[in-house]
């Protein structure tokens, strides 16, 4: 396309401020190291650096047009290159990638999901059934990026907008016919899905975290509630939304349901839901979870080969969700036997032990509770926790979530996360802070391999371990570097070694 075609498409959105608007444009750029020739690049303000600070450098290796701050506009109207403003350049960038893309999402139905937890084992969980019911799932989130085979690690949650739409651009033309993604509050709050054509809408729950970046627990409730109303301007037919009914934030945004013309639908453990377990049903263990579930008149049989009772949720969301997509419900029930495992989410480790090693993504109070308890309902003759809190993220968590490892485990082991940039010794006090009445029963290892050895070692038989924060993360992150680390790698490693000795001994 052309600069002439994007002011046209764009008026009143984009304003010409000066050179040449018959400039070709072949690439939407936002990250000045990948900008060409004939690259369109947008100057968006970031949360480390301003992308107006590159504008004149570009301009000097002939990039074709740049967009800039209204603002700022002035200091770059004498550039060789085209210029335009927007008042919102990280609004422009979503709404010039979906158009430069081809609007993709507008012929691919895509369900966003959001929520503090239970967001990627939904997603896994969705894939599943749409795959049993003969659709070529797309998967967009914090695992992975993933379709026909192609699977792209995640830096980020929800990508920013113009990669989104690149990626809904490649999905299309590779023949992904629907679209399941994670919608974070960081990607809603900074306008990353604004120009996503959605067709449904899912909320798992909410509860503390991310307060480093919204700052207050209704800004975060804010953020989130942005899907709704992204869902509701989306031109897309058959819209839904599937709304927790057990959970506190899921029943507000259900008693708004009349400010939105789609129908929503509740899923919870209560009668009064339009999808709930039959009672007394519901059968957990280590790696299943059955229960038969009812909407309406009829009735259908689950088994998730997946273990915790919090699974159970995930999986009530992910068909009701299909459900309302229209998704027969015998079809949508036998699709969870496709599941695998989620990397990450209650992934048992497995090595030829007496004992069991869990790991889990749980990096909140609200999910280390889900988690232990969910443990705890196993009738392990030890539950040995081992976790930290991650550096340079929401301190006030913390303290609540060493209270809940301490409340629920024979023995807590406090360790490393992420530290990043803070002392992993000022993290750990944070979180000790909040287990004085446990102080008896928790361990101090800052070093994280040598607290999972630790934990392995203290194993008896029919013991569960549970490893949690960093879940499917193949890394740990020291000052601004990555090191690889996998807490399923460690674990396994020593379960060996453990197993290994017994069998010496015997």
């Amino acid at each position: 396309m052309t600069v002439e075609d994007l002011l046209k498409r764009y008026e009143g959105k984009l304003v010409y401020v000066s050179g040449k608007t018959d400039n070709v444009i072949d690439s939407v750029e936002y990250d000045s190291r990948k900008v060409s020739h004939k690259s369109l690049f947008v100057a968006v303000k970031g949360l480390v650096s301003d992308g107006h600070d590159y504008v004149r450098s570009l301009d000097e290796k002939g990039v074709s047009c740049v967009i800039v701050s209204s603002e700022k506009a002035s200091e770059f109207s004498e550039l060789k290159c085209c210029v335009i403003s927007a008042d919102d350049t990280r609004a422009a960038l979503s709404y010039v990638s979906a158009y430069f893309f081809g609007e993709a999402s507008l012929s691919i139905p895509v369900i966003g999901i959001t929520g503090t937890n239970g967001k990627t084992s939904t997603t896994y969980m969705l894939e599943a059934l749409f795959s049993n019911a003969g659709y070529n799932p797309g998967v967009i989130g914090t695992v992975a990026y993933r379709w026909n085979g192609n699977e792209i690690p995640a830096p980020n949650t929800t990508p920013e907008s113009r990669d989104l739409h690149k990626l809904f651009h490649d999905m299309k033309n590779d023949g992904v016919d629907c679209v399941i993604m994670e919608v974070s509050s960081h990607g809603l709050a900074l306008g990353r899905v604004n120009d996503i054509a959605f067709q449904g809408a899912v909320f798992t729950n909410l509860t503390r975290d991310h307060l480093d970046y919204h700052k207050t627990f209704e800004e975060y409730f804010e953020a989130k509630k942005i899907l709704f109303r992204l869902l509701e301007k989306s031109p897309r037919q058959n819209k839904f939304a599937c709304i927790n009914h057990d959970d506190e934030y899921g029943m507000k945004i259900l008693e708004s349901r009349n400010n939105y013309s789609y129908p929503f639908y509740s899923f919870g453990l209560s009668g009064d839901a339009d999808f709930f377990p039959v009672k007394n049903s519901l059968i957990t263990s280590i790696s299943t979870v059955k229960y038969s579930v009812k909407h309406k008149n009829s009735v259908y049989h689950v088994d998730l080969p997946m273990g915790g009772k919090f699974s159970f949720y995930n999986s009530l969301a992910a068909f009701s969700a299909a459900s309302a997509f229209g998704m027969n419900g015998k079809t949508a029930a036998e699709g969870f036997a496709l599941i695998k495992n989620v990397p990450g989410r209650f992934e048992r480790v497995d090595a030829d032990c007496n004992f069991s090693v869990i790991v889990d993504y749980a990096h909140t109070n609200d999910a280390m509770e889900k988690l232990l308890s969910s443990a705890k309902e196993l009738n392990p003759s030890k539950l040995i926790t081992v976790f930290g809190c991650g550096g340079d993220r929401d301190k006030t968590k913390r303290p609540l979530m060493g209270e809940v490892a301490g409340k629920y485990s024979d023995t807590a082991i406090v360790t490393s996360d992420n530290p990043r940039t803070e002392n992993p010794e000022t993290i750990i006090s944070d979180i000790l802070a909040g287990m004085e009445e446990y102080k008896d029963k928790t361990v101090v290892e800052i070093d994280r391999e040598k607290a999972i050895r630790y934990a392995i070692s203290i194993a008896e038989k029919d013991s569960v371990v549970v490893i949690a924060g960093k879940g499917h993360e193949d890394y740990q992150i020291i000052g601004t570097e990555k090191h690889h680390f996998d807490d399923r790698e460690i674990a396994r490693k020593y379960m060996e070694l453990s197993s290994s000795l017994s069998g010496a001994v015997n």
